[in-house]
């Protein structure tokens, strides 16, 4: 029982979360992009302008507002989680991982909540 604990907690440090959620918000960022460049490729061929005009009309609803927050989030994420990787391959705070990521997490949450009380206007405007 003992060992299984001690290789648990050896998979679940720290860098090995950060390093997962990394990873996964890059491939989110990918699929994101990709799915934005089909959408705005199907609506401005072939309907023109006023195509356009009607997605982007149904892009300011609540819920992709909240979508986009979610982006934003990821985004932030991925942006600040790399600033910590630079951060530690440049020999800096080696030993300081967890500060350093809890330190990214909070200042991703600052920001987001900063972005939320921005786009909540435009959620109640409908």
């Amino acid at each position: 029982m003992g060992q299984r604990s001690y290789r648990i907690r050896t998979i679940y440090r720290t860098g090995t979360v950060a390093w997962l959620l990394h990873r996964l918000s890059g491939l989110l960022i990918l699929a994101y992009l990709y799915f934005h460049l089909i959408v705005l490729s199907s609506v401005v061929w072939p309907g023109g302008p006023r195509a356009f005009d009607r997605v982007v009309a149904s892009l300011t609803t609540p819920p992709f507002i909240v979508a986009d927050l979610a982006l934003f989030a990821i985004i932030l994420y991925h942006a600040l989680n790399g600033v910590r990787l630079l951060i530690l391959d440049l020999g800096w705070g080696l030993n300081r991982q967890r500060p350093l990521f809890w330190s990214a997490v909070i200042l991703g949450a600052v920001a987001l909540f900063c972005a939320a009380l921005m786009m909540a206007p435009l959620a109640v405007r409908r």
